[in-house]
C-alpha cells in the first residue's frame, strides 16, 4: 500500500513539478498544495475528494496528506 501511494505520488509530482522549484509567495509561506484522498476499498489515491472511487465505486476516504 505504501510503495503504490509513493508511486502515485512521484507520478503526480512529475505532472505537476516540484515542489522545491516553487517560489514562496511574498510572505515567505508557501501553499502546501491540495488534499489527497486515499480509497478504503482499493486503495486509489485522489488528489480531491471525489463522490466515489473511479475504479471500484466505494464512497469512503481517508485523508492522507498534502500533495506537496
Amino acid at each position: 500500500m505504501t510503495r503504490m501511494l509513493s508511486a502515485v505520488l512521484d507520478r503526480l509530482r512529475g505532472m505537476v513539478g516540484s515542489s522545491a522549484a516553487d517560489g514562496d509567495d511574498e510572505n515567505g509561506v508557501r501553499d502546501d498544495g491540495p488534499d489527497l484522498y486515499e480509497c478504503e476499498g482499493c486503495g486509489a489515491v485522489f488528489i480531491s475528494r471525489p463522490e466515489e472511487c473511479s475504479n471500484c465505486e466505494d464512497d469512503d476516504f481517508t485523508n492522507v496528506g498534502k500533495f506537496r
